[in-house]
């Protein structure tokens, strides 16, 4: 019997109904239990409405940008990945030098530094503390100077020595012997 109610009531979606249906209740009853119920809702109070916080938003940052998409995991994982394959890449690269390996330098080491001078700009250079156009500004700066800088490294390797072959020659000049 009970089994047959709940299922009665569930099928209804209502518990009006399910005390209709088991008629436990005669309608004068049923009546003021519904009348009892509604007086003893208490209304919602609201909160008086605070004051809107203004946020200034800036969305140039990688990191910015991630955090507001959501999957900034996938960033982190990226960087930790680059900063591990530097302590294979830089060996390589001094080991058997040649373009290939040259170019995988130079783009892992400007990336590498990009990510970690941009993460000084966005923590360092926060509009709410300098304006909303001086982060902007170096932010651009920052990808100017990376561009030119992976720039001028595959110009390096292509029509010079090479960057590991550079380097070893910075390092093999002696200063003068006093």
């Amino acid at each position: 019997m009970s089994l047959s109610l709940i299922l009665r009531g569930a099928v209804r979606c209502n518990a009006a109904n399910l005390v209709k249906s088991a008629r436990i209740t005669p309608l004068k009853a049923y009546s003021s239990l519904v009348a009892n119920a509604q007086r003893q809702v208490k209304p919602l109070v609201v909160a008086k409405a605070v004051a809107p916080v203004v946020r200034r938003e800036i969305s140039v940052s990688a990191p910015r940008m991630a955090a507001a998409e959501g999957n900034h995991t996938m960033l982190w994982t990226i960087e930790r990945l680059v900063s591990v394959g530097l302590l294979a890449v830089i060996p390589a690269a001094f080991i058997a030098p040649s373009q290939v390996l040259d170019a995988l330098l130079a783009v892992s080491v400007v990336i590498h530094t990009h990510w970690g001078v941009e993460a000084m700009v966005v923590d360092y250079l926060r509009p709410s503390v300098v304006g909303n156009v001086l982060p902007k500004v170096a932010h651009i700066g920052l990808i100017v100077i990376s561009v030119a800088a992976l720039g001028g490294l595959f110009y390096f390797i292509q029509n010079d020595v090479g960057l590991a072959n550079g380097i070893k020659r910075f390092w093999s000049i002696k200063g003068k012997q006093q």
